[in-house]
């Protein structure tokens, strides 16, 4: 087969344009971000640690430079340009826990090439986490969302660096002995076209 895709609809007509999602179809594409690993490695923090094949990075409380994790991505054009992005972090616990809550922080910035400058504020989303009765090794998925347009007029766009760090922080209340080990990082976008893979 030669030429352009053709797309066919509902009714059976037949247009060159891509197929758009209707309102209440969701289709996302998740993005692993690159890590700072020369900073991680270099000064050993955070610390790298194994439970049998998976690799983590462990969080203690955050009181000192490179007790955090620092993860950049571009902002992909298949992103719709008006939902907010999430920002998906996997976890373990390293000490068995009962009733106690760990919290994360992540704090975000944004510029598009060839118009803003290095930004001087950045965006900070904290999420705090009960464990309930926890064993050790406990899994957690913790999610962050980060508001595309909350520095408006300049909101995200496409191929715009996005710039991560996540820490943890001190709970509220009843902070968790021990510490929380990281796992995966992901970034969440909603996409507006099918493309050649809905994922």
């Amino acid at each position: 087969m030669t030429g352009a895709p053709v797309y066919r609809d509902n009714a059976g007509d037949i247009s060159g344009k891509p197929i758009t999602l209707g309102a209440g179809a969701l289709v996302y594409i998740e993005l692993r971000p690159s890590l700072d690993y020369t900073t991680i490695i270099g000064q050993g923090k955070p610390t790298v640690v194994y439970r049998g094949l998976f690799k983590g990075f462990s969080l203690p409380i955050y009181s000192t430079d490179n007790e955090e994790i620092f993860f950049t991505e571009c902002v992909p054009q298949r992103w719709d340009a008006a939902s907010d992005i999430l920002v998906h972090a996997h976890c373990y616990l390293d000490t068995a826990n009962t009733t106690k809550n760990f919290q994360l922080q992540l704090e975000w910035e944004h510029f598009t090439p060839g118009v803003d400058v290095v930004p001087a504020t950045s965006n900070t989303v904290p999420v705090e986490t009960p464990t309930g009765t926890a064993a050790q090794f406990k899994t957690f998925s913790v999610t962050f969302t980060v508001d595309y347009d909350i520095d408006t007029p300049d909101n995200v766009a496409y191929d715009d660096n996005l710039s991560f760090r996540l820490r943890r922080i001190a709970a509220s209340a009843n902070e968790i002995a021990g510490e929380v080990v990281i796992t995966h990082l992901g970034i969440i976008f909603r996409r507006n076209k099918l493309g050649a893979l809905a994922i």
